[in-house]
């Protein structure tokens, strides 16, 4: 279906007004198929589930396709491990919980996560120290302009930390659907110390991928907020990678300067460098950094693609004055 005018609002969880000139709803192969270069424009977007992307402007002057298609199909199943599909426009929380139900490992500490199974590639989501990446075997996409499918393997997307190839797409191309391969032996992951401590602190047993979801859910919820309560795309911000000789001056000054190894350097934790700076919980205008993880950038009512920038921008200035670190955007900023 093509729609004109087509409301975004519902579509992108910063709840942000914004107006599609035009709108192409895609649930099947047949409606991908059909998609030509009339029904395109100059500017073309594909959206899933809306989790990662802020629209700055009240009208995109442009094509959205919207990716709408369902299914998980197994592909192969053994003694100890499962291969699935799952197609684009899943809801990702929905394909944790299927395989987390069924006994499935390696996903489940990604749960929680809001946003369509298309994404998941783009972005290699990470959480609870678990990435995309981990499970990732394949995808495949289609080109509308070319009219052909193509698949890619892990090693050919270059995931990286929140980055694959598709970050930077210059030619339009649909995730069509995501292979993952999963175990049926148990897997616990517990790297991360929020996740190890719950476990500690409330004597809890992990015995199976659907108890991970439900403490990794409960661990998430606490801290974030949640976007159809209050408007927000996420980690606005990804963790800065620096030098070790950087992080060495940092830690000098700022004894308690949370850290995490990384391969190029030392990672640091964006949200601990914006409460320094003074920003957690603070608010300017219809927008502000939650109060309780100051990593999170919400709408409190209509907010509007101006102010969002600013206030990006102004913490950007300000972690930058005081740390001389670069922060960068880990949300898709639509001009």
């Amino acid at each position: 279906m093509i729609y004109s005018d087509f409301n975004l609002k519902p579509l992108n969880t910063f709840g942000l007004e914004t107006k599609a000139k035009t709108l192409i709803s895609i649930d099947n192969e047949s409606d991908l198929i059909e998609i030509n270069d009339t029904s395109l424009s100059e500017r073309n977007l594909i959206l899933g589930g809306g989790s990662n992307t802020v629209f700055v402007n009240d009208y995109f002057d442009g094509t959205i396709l919207l990716i709408r298609n369902k299914g998980i199909n197994l592909v192969h199943e053994d003694e100890e491990t499962v291969i699935l599909d799952a197609f684009s426009g899943e809801v990702w929380n929905d394909v944790v919980s299927f395989c987390a139900e069924k006994g499935w490992w390696g996903i489940e500490n990604l749960a929680a996560v809001h946003g369509n199974v298309g994404a998941v590639a783009v972005q290699n989501i990470g959480a609870y120290g678990a990435e995309l990446k981990e499970c990732f075997v394949e995808c495949l996409t289609y080109s509308p302009l070319k009219k052909e499918w193509k698949t890619y393997l892990n090693k050919d997307l270059d995931f990286g930390y929140r980055y694959s190839i598709f970050k930077n797409q210059k030619e339009l191309e649909i995730i069509w659907k995501v292979r993952l391969r999963l175990s049926k032996k148990m897997k616990i992951n517990d790297s991360y110390a929020a996740i190890r401590d719950k476990i500690i602190e409330e004597n809890l047993i992990i015995s199976s991928p659907l108890d991970m979801v439900n403490l990794v859910t409960k661990v998430r919820n606490s801290k974030l907020p949640d976007p159809r309560v209050l408007g927000n795309c996420g980690s606005f911000f990804k963790n800065p990678i620096v030098s070790e000789s950087h992080f060495e001056l940092l830690k000098k000054e700022y004894p308690s300067i949370p850290s995490y190894a990384a391969k190029d350097g030392v990672k640091l934790a964006a949200g601990w460098l914006i409460e320094q700076c003074g920003y957690k919980g603070k608010r300017i205008g219809n927008v502000g950094m939650h109060e309780k993880q100051a990593l999170i950038m919400v709408n409190f009512g209509n907010a509007k693609g101006e102010e969002i920038l600013n206030l990006a921008f102004e913490i950007e200035k300000s972690v930058k004055n005081i740390f001389n670190v670069e922060l960068e955007k880990e949300v898709h900023i639509i001009l």
